[in-house]
């Protein structure tokens, strides 16, 4: 049989309540982004303010765009030019090593990396100079670019590898490089390379993507596939998703858009759902 509770009581009750202290907001989850350009996103506007010029980090980078659709504490270390040891051992512009901002409270990390560590960009760079009448362009070694790339998973992998050491209980994404050059279609004025040289750089693309791939699965980090997504998205496609070697002024060749990055920022966010 049910006891009959006095008003007395339900007002007490209330009162108690009224009284309580306001219970704070449940804390943003901390996440922090290291990479290359690719993830830094340099010549998207506007850039972050009170952050490294050199870096070109932008408040539109996928990483931006992740953090405030999902409520989370973002701590951006992306750099522009970033290799692995440049996340690990090395700083830039006046910056630490990436991996200090990974610590036991983080609990999402992406990263983007390898690519300066075999100079991909940087031969795109190099070919579109000697292929539009470029001076001091310099030389593409494409036999220690190809040596590079036999041991860019390693260096990938180290970096997971010390990301679940700090953080262990962090979720770990690794993001690998939207396409730059055509997959299958010859390419087109703004991106000037003849077929030998188009025929290397898919090879390279292909090359880091599998290395990337490798790397995530070898150190249980959770691979998105930019690439992939990204491969009918070229710097020729209808639709471009990266710059081209001609970009307009103020935006970087070669290298991620707008479209770019909300795509990269959509699949991460679907992955995280």
């Amino acid at each position: 049989m049910f006891k009959r509770i006095s008003a007395a009581t339900i007002a007490a009750v209330t009162l108690a309540l009224l009284a309580a202290p306001h219970v704070q907001a449940t804390t943003p989850s901390r996440y922090v982004a290291m990479g290359s350009s690719f993830a830094a996103g340099p010549g998207i506007p506007p850039q972050q303010p009170g952050t490294p010029a050199a870096c070109g980090r932008s408040t539109k980078n996928y990483a931006s765009l992740v953090a405030a659709g999902r409520g989370l504490a973002l701590t951006d270390a992306t750099c522009s030019g970033a290799t692995t040891a440049n996340i690990l051992t090395t700083g830039q512009a006046g910056q630490p090593p990436q991996i200090e901002a990974v610590t036991r409270e983080t609990r999402l990390v992406t990263i983007t990396i390898g690519g300066n560590d075999v100079g991909y960009v940087g031969s795109l760079f190099t070919y579109g100079c000697q292929n539009t009448g470029g001076t001091n362009c310099g030389q593409v070694d494409q036999n220690a670019v190809r040596a590079a790339l036999t041991t860019v998973h390693e260096k990938i992998g180290a970096v997971i590898a010390e990301v679940h050491r700090r953080a262990p209980r962090a979720r770990v994404l690794v993001v690998d490089y939207l396409t730059i050059v055509p997959r299958t279609a010859p390419a087109c004025d703004g991106v000037p390379l003849t077929p030998a040289q188009l025929a290397f750089e898919r090879e390279v693309a292909d090359r880091l993507a599998a290395a990337t791939r490798q790397a995530a699965r070898t150190e249980r980090a959770t691979l998105i596939p930019a690439a992939a997504v990204s491969a009918f998205h070229d710097a020729c496609a209808a639709v471009p998703w990266m710059e081209r070697y001609a970009a307009a002024p103020g935006r970087v060749p070669y290298h991620p858009n707008e479209a770019g990055m909300a795509a990269v920022a959509e699949l991460i966010t679907a992955r995280l759902r």
